[in-house]
């Protein structure tokens, strides 16, 4: 086997979509990754990575995103580790690493930093039509009119989970997701009360988060509805898997999707490299 480092997104989607259409759960980091450089360009020194076998069969990709983190797709544990150790002589700089568990934990095994856990995540996939629950209002989609509000949601809960920084400011981010209607809200006499977003992916797939309500509206079953909500809107051009992470440590979120009829598939790591970061 061998790394093959690509020029930008569209020679290595065109080299690596078909293992990424095997598995588009477990590889929905990177099919994220990759549509959104598509629809926004590489501005920030991404960098994006094949492991080939003989014969030129691709078993394995990886993409540096804007934030220096690295999204894996599914390989096998030779597969990471040789990505691991290419990235390591190459001193490409890395501020972390994002993907299944057990693809992950090969390359960092490999990669020779230490590391600490930003997030455990459990990875959900949507069974049957999704489940609102008992709780009063309707979804809509939010519009430009919704934008500061929107705007104060989305910063709140990257605040609560500690999101990573990314170079793109976040009024921009909020603008692209409510043009391209990627933003649903719950409406309870006629005001927001709970927002989820969601995105269409390659592989027929989707992606329903970020999910946020308000502290002192929680408990009332908002989420579930508007995460139901979003579960629908995101397939309103055609019929697609969706699918949604949650944080592991989190029992009241992953009950709450369940309520829905996500199902568990299995279980994903960002882990961020402490010491040295080399160089890029």
């Amino acid at each position: 086997m061998t790394v093959v480092e690509y020029p930008d997104a569209i020679h290595l989607a065109r080299e690596v979509e078909p293992i990424l259409e095997l598995d588009p759960a477990n590889n929905t980091h990177s099919l994220s990754a990759l549509k959104r450089i598509f629809e926004h360009g590489a501005q920030h020194d991404e960098r994006f990575y094949a492991v080939v076998e003989a014969g030129d069969r691709v078993v394995g990709c990886a993409v540096r995103v804007d934030s220096k983190n690295l999204f894996l797709s599914v390989m096998s544990h030779a597969a990471a580790e040789l990505l691991a150790a290419h990235l390591a002589i190459e001193q490409i700089e890395l501020a972390g690493v994002v993907g299944r568990r057990d693809t992950v934990m090969s390359f960092v095994e490999r990669y020779g930093r230490d590391y600490e856990t930003h997030a455990n995540l459990m990875l959900y996939r949507l069974e049957g039509q999704p489940q609102f629950g008992p709780a009063p209002g309707m979804s809509r989609i939010a519009t430009q009119l919704h934008f500061d509000q929107v705007l104060a949601w989305y910063a709140a809960f990257e605040r609560e989970v500690g999101m990573i920084a990314v170079p793109t400011p976040l009024n921009r981010r909020v603008e692209r997701r409510i043009a391209d209607e990627q933003v649903v809200l719950w409406m309870d006499h006629g005001e927001p009360v709970s927002m989820a977003c969601c995105n269409g992916l390659p592989a027929n797939s989707a992606r329903v988060g970020p999910v946020y309500t308000p502290p002192r509206l929680r408990g009332r079953g908002f989420a579930q509805a508007v995460t139901a909500a979003a579960s629908l809107h995101v397939q309103r051009d055609r019929a697609r898997t969706v699918f949604l992470f949650t944080d592991a440590l989190n029992p009241a979120s992953n009950r709450c999707y369940q309520r829905i009829g996500y199902q568990y598939l299995s279980d994903h790591l960002h882990l961020l490299f402490t010491g040295d970061p080399g160089t890029s």
